[in-house]
């Protein structure tokens, strides 16, 4: 699985079949809240379970008032 945050490639990931990309943020340190995570370009919700053969790119979100 290739995952993108930032733009940079992050370092490899332990994980299980029944893991979701909320395990998946939290194992790389990341705020769910401040991110949406994209499986082969198409969002995904945070509880679904991790396509491991996939291609994810998290993306932060910025906001401003």
């Amino acid at each position: 699985m290739k995952i993108v945050a930032d733009g940079e490639i992050e370092r490899p990931v332990e994980l299980s079949p029944a893991d979701t990309y909320e395990d998946l943020l939290a194992r790389l340190g990341i705020n769910p809240v401040e991110v949406i995570v994209l499986c082969d370009g198409k969002p995904v919700p945070e509880d679904d379970k991790v396509a491991v053969d996939s291609e994810l790119k998290i993306i932060r979100i910025v906001s401003g008032g």
